[in-house]
Parts: C-alpha cells; structure tokens; sequence
C-alpha cells in the first residue's frame, strides 16, 4: 500500500473501484424495479409529512443501546459483521455493541472531547473514531484495544473516510487542512492544504483515485491522493457564495454535488472542471445532498427547512419534495433500491420513494433530534440521537 518513504505505491488494486455489488429486496414486496409508478406524478411536488403525536409517541424501534451519557452524535454498522454497531458521543466515549441483543462489547475510551464521527474500515476489523480534541483513533473491532492514534490536525476532526480497498483513512480538520494516513503504521501520506476554511466535508471518489473536499471558504478542490497536489478547484461566481456544508459523487466519479449556506446546490464535473449548474428551491441552508445509487439521473438535497427535494441531474429541475415536521440532519440513498432514508431534528426517520415522493415508513421512539443513522441492506436502520440513545428500526419487523 505504501512505499518506504510512506508514498502511495502505483497499486492497481488499491486504485481500482470497488465493484461489490448484491441483490436486495425488502421482505413482503420488493418495490418495482420500472418506473411505471411515475407517469403522471414525475414533476409533482408532494408535501407527505411524517405524522407525530407529541402527546402519545409511538417507539416502533425493535432495539436500542442505552450506555451514553451525552448526546450520541455518529453511528456506523459494520459492513462484514453486520450485528456489530459503533456510536460516538458528547461523553467522549465510543461504544462497539450488538445489533440484536443491544448489549455492550466493548466500550473505546480515550478522546478528551466529543466524537464527531466514527466509520469501520472495509473488512470490518477496525473501526476509527474522529474527535473534537484533534485525534484520529483506530481501534480493534474484536478486542476493542487501541491501536494507533493518528496525529496531525491541531483542531476539531470535522469528518474521517475509509478507502473502500484499504487500510487508508482520509479527515477533514476545522484548521483547514485535509489529511491522508496509513493507518498500520500511523504515517502520513498526504496533506491536503489550500483551504483558507474549516475543511467541512470530503471523501474520496469511488475509484480512489481523488479526493474532493469542501470548505467553509466556499471552494471545492479536487486533490490527487498519490502527491496531495491540487489538481483543480470550484469557487467564485457561478459557485457558492457561502459556507460549504456537505458533498456527494456520482459513483461513475463524475460529479459532485455539493449543497451550503446559501440554500441551493451546485453540481460539478471533476474531470472538465466545469459547474454543470445550481439548483435552487430551498429556503434555508443545505445541510445534506446524496447521489442515487438506483437511478443514475437523481440526486437529492435536504435543508433546515424541512424539505428534501429529488432532482434531474440531467435538465437540472426539481422531480418531487417532500418534507419533515422540521430541519434535515442526513440523508442516505439505499445502495440497491429507489430508497432515500432521511433523518430530522423531528425526532423521526423517514423512508421515500425517490421516484414519486411517497412516504413508505416513518419511525419514531426518539425524545430529540435525530443526529445520524446508517442502515442495513435487510432494512434495518440504526440513529444516534441528542436524547442520548441510540435506537434500531426495521422495515422488516420480525413476525409474532
């Protein structure tokens, strides 16, 4: 993965994209893979809201973990060992802990601020936690002992990616620096510096071959992971004027999407150079974008305003929106289906139908606003909450 003098080796396999692929249908009728569903409703707006009763709230969750102290602010599910779940917290603790039972395995302590973020790599066996104290830790998923803590940033750990082939872990840091590391060794590879901002978001391309970060100084820049060189940037007119708060890419690694403070979207070409175009509509601050993973034309945006909006990255116009009772926290495409899942300082969990607008499944149980959440294939998804509780819901509840 490396060359002695800590550089990225010209690997094919480490540079390839990562082609794993599966079927997937939710149990009692998969959703129709055509689009029959859409004829007339393609261009509609749907205003389905998620229904609350504040007096008497429903918990559908089918499981939960209860050990946090503060608010739980990042969840991630282990991809090869799904029943392992890992949470982060306001308490400055991160717990590995059962899917099924909602039993603790292990508690990983050593932070001195808040968890921010928390992804396992992409076999399962390690899990990474990313502090507001400035620390990258690695861990061991089966004994939960520290293994290594990955040192650099001199501020807040704004967000950390695994490469999806290897043991490389990006972070995005609020002293406006990106940063790459082996994480078997603890090296440095790249440092990714030109911001002039909090480094807000980024990942890498699904091929590996880049990596795309955005920043508070409202700029993207497209970098190579092999040098840490720049090879272009997004910013100034035609692009956003204000704080950059999230991204997404086209898994074709064509295009970004990116959504800030000035309440529209900007999607981007990463190859050309060029801004394809703005999509506006919102109201308040985009806080959360995502591609669809089932058709390769839509891409969605959700805001402080409530709204989640589906749109026609190719005629660039708004398909359907939809809303929750209050702001958008996350927003995530199923990996197979025509699914987006949403979570809401609502305190609920909401499943659309991308094609037409439809409201399929909304979840409640939580006390406050709903922070993150991943989900399963089988349908299952897991939240980390400001009540302090981490909670499991599942599209597929087992039959009594």
């Amino acid at each position: 993965m490396e060359d002695p003098n800590g550089n990225l080796e010209e690997d094919a396999e480490y540079y390839d994209p990562n082609d794993e692929a599966g079927e997937y249908a939710i149990e009692g009728g998969q959703l129709d893979q055509d689009d029959e569903m859409m004829d007339e409703q393609d261009h509609e707006e749907h205003e389905d809201e998620p229904q609350e009763e504040e007096e008497d709230l429903v918990d559908e969750s089918v499981q939960g973990f209860f050990e946090h102290t503060d608010s739980v602010y990042c969840v991630s599910i282990n991809k090869t060992f799904p029943d392992i779940i890992a949470t982060g917290g306001g308490d400055d603790v991160a717990y590995l802990w059962d899917l099924n039972s909602g039993e603790k395995v292990h508690q990983l302590k050593g932070h001195s601020d808040s968890i921010s973020s928390i992804e396992f790599n992409y076999d399962g066996k390690l899990v990474a936690t990313g502090g507001m104290d400035g620390i990258v830790k690695v861990w061991d998923v089966q004994t939960g002992n520290l293994l290594i803590n990955l040192e650099g940033p001199t501020e807040s750990v704004e967000w950390i990616q695994w490469h999806s082939k290897g043991n490389i872990l990006l972070a995005g840091s609020s002293d406006c620096l990106g940063f790459m590391w082996s994480t078997l060794k603890g090296d440095i590879l790249g440092t990714f510096a030109g911001h002039s901002g909090p480094v807000t978001c980024g990942m890498f391309t699904p091929d590996g071959k880049k990596v795309i970060t955005g920043s508070e100084d409202c700029s993207i820049k497209v970098w190579n992971p092999k040098d840490s060189s720049n090879i272009m940037s997004f910013s100034g007119h035609g692009f956003h004027e204000k704080i950059i708060t999230c991204l997404d890419i086209k898994n074709d690694n064509t295009l970004v999407l990116s959504g800030g403070d000035d309440h529209y979207a900007v999607l981007s070409n990463i190859n050309t150079g060029k801004v394809i175009g703005k999509l506006h509509g919102h109201t308040d601050s985009i806080v959360a974008v995502s591609m669809s993973n089932h058709n390769q034309s839509f891409c969605h945006t959700g805001s402080l305003d409530g709204s989640i909006r589906v749109w026609d990255m190719n005629t660039l116009q708004q398909r359907s929106t939809f809303k929750h009772k209050s702001s958008i926290t996350k927003l995530k495409s199923h990996p197979h289906e025509p699914l987006l899942f949403s979570s809401s300082v609502d305190k609920s969990i909401g499943v659309w139908d991308e094609r037409n607008g439809q409201l399929i499944k909304q979840f409640t149980g939580h006390q406050d606003a709903i922070l993150d959440f991943d989900i399963t294939l089988d349908g299952k998804v897991v939240t980390a909450s400001d009540d302090k509780v981490s909670l499991v819901f599942s599209l597929n509840p087992p039959q009594n």
